[in-house]
């Protein structure tokens, strides 16, 4: 009797783990804060709902809501302006993604690192990208909101890659933990990245390197603000190794995004556990510090999924 108990809750298991819905959630490089943030946050999930499996893979800020929308992830960490391009058709996105969903927002800030080294002919990203030659960047992969983010600002500058090139520069794209191996071996002298403060690449790079985070030029800024809906943040004195000073950078804030092919009752028990997990977001990135479910869709920047939706209206947080 013992033995077949055995091999019938062995049958139960099996089948249990057969039906276990599986989905793909895209995060952003490997070594990059949404990396970290997305395998503890899925880890949350699945211990609370064992009929969930969670697979975490690496994506980008721009690629993840066309991966959501081609149905190839499920659920994806994205950007406000992002988003809201990607849904309503603008910037580099040609179609609406009308099956992109929103979650909740304000996960952490993703604030633009403009990195130089201490011996680095530039101060600023302007003079480096209007009178530079010869010179070495690395940047997140293509496809990446840091390596739009620079398009935009290459765009401002009246330049380009191809314009670079002629000009001698060499542009190396890579993943944070790449980007970061570059800056601190010397192959490159300047490094631009958008991470959670503070960004464990830069960290990396500052504590091997001397050099420094960046100001952006106030009327770049301005510019950035007035075509994209791009934000300012500021990166506090003291951040990292050699951060004399505030730097005044670009910002967005990271949401979390989902499929409108997920059901409401999957999205719900999603929100539900990450809402009443929030002590333990700190944990996993310290950027999640201030995240609120009680304000996660206060300013939605997409149409918020019917799952969400419901445990906000539960537990009062909208009408």
């Amino acid at each position: 009797m013992k033995k077949l108990n055995c091999i019938i809750a062995g049958v139960c298991l099996s089948a249990s783990l057969s039906i276990a819905e599986t989905i793909e959630w895209s995060a952003g490089s490997l070594g990059g804060g949404w990396y970290t943030m997305s395998a503890g946050i899925a880890k949350i999930i699945t211990s609370e709902n064992p009929d969930m499996n969670i697979k975490v893979v690496p994506g980008g800020g721009t690629a993840n809501p066309s991966k959501i929308q081609k149905n190839r992830s499920q659920i994806a960490m994205g950007l406000d302006t992002v988003s809201y391009l990607a849904v309503n058709a603008k910037g580099m996105y040609t179609k609406k993604h009308n099956k992109v969903a929103l979650i909740g927002q304000g996960l952490s800030d993703q604030i633009l690192h403009v990195v130089r080294s201490k011996n680095s002919k530039y101060t600023n990203i302007a003079n480096l990208l209007t009178k530079g030659k010869n010179e070495k960047i690395a940047i997140n992969k293509v496809g990446s909101s840091d390596e739009l983010v620079f398009r935009w600002i290459m765009a401002y500058y009246k330049t380009s890659y191809q314009d670079l090139k002629k000009r001698g520069f060499r542009v190396v794209h890579g993943s944070y933990s790449e980007v970061a191996s570059q800056f601190k071996d010397g192959l490159v002298n300047y490094a631009v990245v958008k991470l959670g403060v503070p960004g464990a690449a830069v960290i990396d790079m500052l504590l091997s390197r001397d050099g420094e985070v960046t100001t952006l030029p106030a009327n770049l800024m301005a510019s950035l603000k007035k075509n994209w809906g791009y934000n300012t943040g500021v990166i506090k004195k003291g951040t990292y190794k050699g951060q004399n000073k505030n730097a005044t950078t670009g910002n967005m804030s990271t949401a979390l995004i989902v499929s409108t092919d997920l059901s409401t009752n999957t999205v719900y028990k999603i929100t539900k556990s990450i809402c009443e997990n929030q002590s333990k977001l700190e944990s996993i990135h310290s950027s999640m510090k201030f995240f609120s479910c009680k304000t996660a869709i206060k300013n939605a920047s997409i149409p918020v999924h019917p799952g969400a939706i419901k445990y906000y209206k539960e537990m009062g947080y909208i009408k």
